[in-house]
């Protein structure tokens, strides 16, 4: 388990969370699918097929692979609450 609690996973991981619906859909499945480094890598990529590009690309990157570390850490359950 992480060092990190749930709510600081929220937190971090809110970006996603604030995005546009099909957008945040999209990285909500990254995250649902990928372990936290291939959710980050992958949604590196997903940002920039957006045209969602520099730092705000980095961003949302790092915000998916917080909401994959809910999924690992605190389980399936926990997950799909957050993203409701």
């Amino acid at each position: 388990m992480s060092d990190r609690s749930l709510s600081e996973l929220k937190l971090r991981a809110i970006f996603v969370l604030r995005l546009s619906d099909d957008v945040r859909k999209e990285f909500i499945g990254i995250a649902r699918m990928k372990s936290p480094s291939a959710g980050f890598d992958l949604a590196l990529i997903a940002a920039q097929v957006h045209g969602i590009t520099g730092m705000e690309a980095i961003a949302v990157a790092k915000a998916t692979r917080w909401l994959a570390m809910i999924r690992r850490d605190h389980g399936d359950q926990v997950f799909e609450q957050v993203v409701a």
